[in-house]
């Protein structure tokens, strides 16, 4: 007995060592609550596939068959925009450069069946006006040119765009084209080895991660989107007035009354249907919504599903702040120290946490899911603790409903709020003492 006494008093001393930390394997635990949440009505939305989310954390709050890869049309111009801004940004391209017109890039641009602006063939365009006509009058023409003068060639340009889907994790895009066009109208510029009819496919899902992309990484897209009228080739032959097709904008004939629409991206093909990628705010709140093949006999087919979409949202949903920077959370206040001077230390978030929630949501709604960094799902630690270590990340989760996230779901840290230092020897040896009495009986 003597002998293990000696070994308990040893553990006391070895306590000294400056090692600590992690007790258990990382672990995840969900916190649960007592109450299944009630969500709003679903609306049905006529169309093939449609999703609504929060563009800031991605937090899908509808979605109906949006896996499915289907015709995206000109929402294509979307990634085309996305890898122009990126050009910008890095100084190789800039809003005052001109670019001309190839031949078979002018022969489309006299296709008036087409979606286009008036080019003439030895006519010089500004990347700026060029951008404005493909984004806001969706203009085919000028999304080639652009293109072209990224990556010098449709093909290259193309392979542009299949790198960056893949390097956000999109699997079951299919692109052809930078402007969403059939493969029947590109002529000598269809990409090598690709089918006579094919066309750009993705999911509403995926459509919805580039929207989402294009909004937090250039903002300033919405400074274009939101115009609906402008003048292409200003004081020059080329004068002429465009419009926006998207006719939710303000002013325009499907415009909603008590929220606004400020974007983003319309598409229609003959494979495609009507397709509507937008973006509304309302009381400071923005929402992404994606309808695809909009169905109905009304022109304005894609903003009346988008409509009912937008409004079962701000209607049924709330942003709502669940915890503020600093907070303890209540499953997760506080971490087992051993060897310390203190038992426990408390724990507290690193930033505010909010998330989208149905109207009348409670606490007593919301389950935290745990994963640990130190300590394990039980968080115990070993001293000595420093001030703002790490010891786990929390995610919000409605009770009742599995919450998908559109990219990286978001996670909240959890930090200790004081640091812990190691107990003095004498603390340390009476543990081990204490240790092995309890062992024994």
């Amino acid at each position: 007995m003597f002998k293990k006494l000696v070994q308990y008093v040893m553990v006391g001393l070895l306590a000294i060592a400056p090692v600590g930390g992690l007790l258990s394997a990382q672990t995840t635990k969900v916190a649960a609550a007592s109450t299944p949440v009630s969500l709003p009505t679903t609306p049905q939305i006529d169309a093939s596939a449609a999703i609504a989310l929060d563009p800031a954390t991605g937090q899908v709050l509808y979605e109906q068959n949006a896996d499915q890869a289907l015709p995206i049309a000109s929402m294509t111009k979307m990634i085309t925009a996305y890898i122009v801004l990126a050009q910008i940004k890095q100084g190789k391209l800039t809003w005052e450069q001109t670019v001309k017109p190839d031949d078979l890039i002018y022969q489309l641009s006299q296709n008036k069946d087409l979606t286009n602006v008036p080019l003439q063939a030895d006519g010089q365009y500004t990347v700026k006006a060029l951008f404005q006509a493909m984004m806001v009058a969706s203009a085919n023409d000028a999304a080639m040119m652009l293109a072209n003068q990224v990556a010098g060639s449709q093909k290259d340009f193309v392979d542009l765009m299949r790198q960056k889907v893949a390097d956000w994790g999109i699997q079951d895009a299919q692109l052809y084209s930078v402007s969403g066009l059939n493969n029947e109208f590109l002529g000598a510029e269809v990409y090598p080895d690709s089918p006579a009819d094919a066309e750009n496919e993705m999911s509403a899902a995926d459509v919805a991660l580039i929207a989402q992309k294009l909004l937090a990484d250039y903002p300033e897209i919405l400074e274009t989107t939101k115009q609906a009228h402008f003048t292409f080739g200003a004081q020059t032959s080329d004068e002429t007035a465009m419009s926006t097709w998207n006719l939710m904008l303000p002013g325009e004939n499907n415009a909603p009354q008590d929220y606004v629409v400020d974007g983003l991206k319309t598409g229609t093909t003959d494979k495609a249907g009507d397709c509507f990628t937008g973006t509304a705010t309302k009381d400071g709140q923005r929402i992404l919504t994606v309808v695809m093949h909009a169905n109905g006999e009304d022109t304005g087919r894609r903003f009346i599903e988008t409509n009912k979409l937008m409004q079962y949202v701000f209607d049924g949903w709330e942003q709502k702040q669940l915890a503020q920077a600093n907070q303890s959370l209540a499953p997760y206040k506080t971490a087992t120290v051993k060897y310390g001077r203190q038992k426990t230390v408390q724990l507290i978030t690193n930033k505010a946490i909010s998330m989208w929630v149905p109207k009348g949501t409670t606490a007593a709604n919301i389950d935290w899911h745990y994963q640990a960094v130190k300590g394990g799902a039980k968080r115990q630690l070993e001293a000595p603790i420093k001030k703002n270590m790490q010891i786990g990340q929390v995610t919000p989760q409605l009770n009742g409903v599995t919450t998908r996230y559109i990219g990286q779901a978001p996670q909240s840290q959890l930090r200790t709020k004081t640091a812990d230092p190691k107990a003095n020897l004498f603390v340390l040896i009476g543990e081990g003492i204490k240790e092995f009495f309890t062992n024994l009986f």
